[in-house]
């Protein structure tokens, strides 16, 4: 009789596992969103275009002081071409000339290392932000699914190798990506800056160190 109970409670054991491993739970997210809706994601990205900022405004300084360059090279080459000077004069214009060429493409040359320079630092720290925050969001969603007993979480912001989506459709009821938000965002209410701009912006603010670059 003893026996027989404990073969039934084995057997109850075996088909509760194949129960679980037969209908294991499972979430989706969307990534993108959380990302995007992340205060720190925004805070970093405001302190990224403040960066980013500075950098032009020293740009436009450094193109500022090419052009007052160019504009004297033109004048000078100008002048030592007027025949109404005398040839010394001609001459002493055409030296000065190539003095601020030399000048020029000096100044021509720093523009255009500074511009790369900075694009590639802000490139590096933006992906050094991205990296950072998309580590918080999987910690968290790790956390959710242990807490919870997801066996699989699926991001469906994403896209297979032939461009169609991972997750072709997903009942509502299994969509965390909300509550990630709000768990992510516990406690920061009305403290994120409102202007400042979302992920999609962050990916061009490299570009605007390029704004006026060296011609």
């Amino acid at each position: 009789m003893k026996a027989g109970r404990i073969i039934l409670t084995v057997a109850a054991l075996l088909l509760t596992v194949r129960v679980v491993a037969a209908d294991p739970k499972i979430a989706v997210v969307d990534m993108g969103k959380v990302f995007d809706s992340y205060y720190k994601t925004k805070i970093s990205a405001a302190n990224l275009k403040k960066q980013a900022e500075v950098f032009k405004a020293y740009a436009q300084k450094l193109d500022e002081s090419r052009r007052k360059l160019t504009e004297e090279f033109n004048t000078l080459r100008d002048e030592s071409q007027n025949i109404a000077l005398s040839r010394t004069e001609q001459e002493s214009k055409r030296l000065q000339a190539q003095e601020k060429y030399r000048q020029l493409k000096e100044k021509e040359a720093e523009l255009t290392q500074y511009n790369k320079a900075k694009y590639k630092q802000l490139n590096q720290e933006r992906n050094e932000m991205r990296d950072s925050l998309l580590k918080e969001i999987r910690d968290a969603i790790n956390k959710r699914a242990t807490l919870t007993g997801y066996a699989l979480i699926l991001d469906k912001s994403g896209n297979a190798i032939n461009n169609l989506p991972v997750v072709i459709f997903s009942n509502p009821a299994i969509d965390i990506t909300d509550s990630i938000i709000e768990e992510l965002n516990r406690g920061y209410a009305g403290k994120t800056p409102s202007t400042a701009p979302a992920d999609k912006d962050v990916k061009s603010i490299g570009d605007i160190i390029k704004e006026n670059p060296a011609q």
